[in-house]
């Protein structure tokens, strides 16, 4: 009886050491994902003379969703806010003796970790010193990552090939197209990171894993419209990444605000105006590609909970036609229309 009662003893602290373990690998993969698509704050509160401000409170507050963090200054007036969504935060700070200093807008984006000191003024608290972001660059010194930022100006202001927003890294030095395809049967990212092939670079959206294993292709992307920004990080990125040996693209997607917006789009190539194939074997073959979609996001309860809804199809009206000379050896050319594509 009793080598009985020690057997289920043991089976028992082995469930509970396994459920312990598992938990704790749980929570470290919530906090990688939680990291890559998220921004830090930190930085040193001094007064004039450049004396240390310690205990003073520093709050960051999204206006446009009333998401806010506060961090106090420890001994040495330092100060750290983790896991800031991206956006333009209001930046408080406030001590006893000190007027309160406002940066009434400073922009972090995916995965930066901004270093942002604050000087007060002796004076009541009630008074407000407003700094603006001119005299407060975003800069990083705690990282050594090499990573762009393509923020949403470049996103709605360039020109893109089939709306296809990975397009857009091509606009930094180390990042070229790929000759393989990033549609069709094992696709690949079809963006070439450092010299490294497609497949070796690794697509994030909103920190969580969007990187096919059997193909190490990016699954079906996200709309456009729906995109808010995204990094390019080419070298020296942090091993909360995951894998990668050409580089990281790290997409963050819209989020619902305090205020209801949307919009819709639509792009059109029509054989009515569009020049006819030349090796076309009839004289009016069909054609047409459109490509169209919607967006609309906005609070279910204010400062709170919102949500955010995109949708983006393209479609192909094409006739395939195949061309042959036997008298030339059976040469030929042929032109497979793509058909519907993945809604996004």
């Amino acid at each position: 009886m009793m080598v009985a009662s020690l057997k289920k003893r043991s089976s028992a602290s082995v469930r509970i050491v396994f459920l312990f373990v598992a938990s704790i690998l749980c929570m470290s993969v919530a906090w990688g994902q939680s990291q890559s698509n998220a921004a830090d704050l930190n930085g040193f509160v001094r007064d004039q003379q450049g004396a240390v401000v310690v205990g003073a409170t520093v709050t960051a507050r999204n206006p446009a969703t009333n998401f806010s963090r506060t961090a106090t200054t420890n001994d040495e007036g330092y100060y750290l806010i983790l896991s800031l969504p991206p956006g333009d935060y209001e930046v408080t700070v406030e001590a006893p003796t000190y007027k309160k200093a406002v940066v009434p807008s400073y922009t972090l984006t995916v995965g930066a970790r901004a270093d942002l000191d604050v000087k007060l003024e002796i004076g009541a608290i009630t008074e407000t010193v407003n700094i603006t972001g001119e005299d407060q660059p975003v800069i990083e010194t705690a990282r050594t990552t090499i990573a762009n930022t393509i923020e949403q100006l470049r996103i709605n202001t360039l020109p893109i090939n089939q709306r296809d927003y990975l397009g857009f890294a091509t606009t930094i030095s180390t990042v070229n197209r790929g000759n393989d395809r990033p549609i069709g049967p094992a696709p690949s990212s079809g963006l070439n990171i450092g010299g490294q092939r497609g497949r070796s670079t690794l697509v994030q959206v909103d920190g969580a894993d969007n990187t096919d294993n059997s193909v190490n292709a990016s699954r079906s992307t996200v709309s456009q419209e729906a995109v808010q920004e995204f990094q390019v990080a080419t070298n020296s990125y942090a091993a909360e990444f995951g894998r990668a040996t050409g580089g990281i693209i790290n997409v963050v997607t819209k989020a619902g605000t305090n205020d209801f917006r949307g919009n819709i789009f639509g792009f059109l190539r029509h054989r009515s105006f569009q020049a006819r194939n030349s090796f076309a074997p009839i004289e009016d073959p069909p054609f047409t590609r459109a490509q169209y979609g919607a967006t609309f996001g906005g609070p279910i309860q204010k400062d709170r909970t919102f949500f955010f809804a995109a949708f983006e199809q393209r479609r192909r009206q094409e006739s395939g036609f195949f061309t042959s000379n036997p008298a030339a050896g059976l040469t030929a050319s042929v032109t497979i229309p793509a058909g519907i594509l993945p809604v996004a």
